[in-house]
């Protein structure tokens, strides 16, 4: 039932659009992440030395502030990054399974059909030595 539900030729229309959407997502994600990583290292380089916090007590919680967003920003890109990848690959394999499972359905029916028109022969064989 499945099979025949997938085999309708609009599906195959929508992967090659969703095929180019996941690679545009891919793409999003990796600049996103390199931008975050950029961030988090340009912030953990900023040092407020004593002068400069006594005189602007804020600026070390701003510096703090933009560091965490960095580094917040960083943790979601990547992790985000890292699950796309996993949920492409398993529906990859998932795919490959599938058409594994219906191959090894049709050779099986056919290595039925085989031997029972072996038997079949082999029986017309006896009978027709007899």
């Amino acid at each position: 039932r499945w099979q025949k539900i997938f085999m309708i030729p609009l599906w195959s229309k929508m992967a090659v659009f969703w095929n180019k959407m996941f690679l545009t997502i891919i793409v999003l994600l990796i600049v996103l992440f390199l931008d975050a990583v950029r961030e988090v290292r340009k912030y953990s380089a900023v040092h407020v030395n004593e002068k400069v916090a006594s005189i602007n007590t804020n600026a070390f919680d701003h510096i703090q502030m933009k560091l965490f967003r960095s580094q917040r920003n960083l943790y979601l890109s990547g992790f985000s990054l890292f699950l796309w990848l996993v949920l492409r690959r398993t529906v990859t394999l998932l795919t490959q399974l599938a058409k594994g499972m219906a191959s090894h359905a049709a050779l099986e029916t056919q290595v039925n059909d085989a031997t029972e028109a072996a038997k079949k022969y082999m029986a017309e064989n006896e009978r027709l030595q007899e």
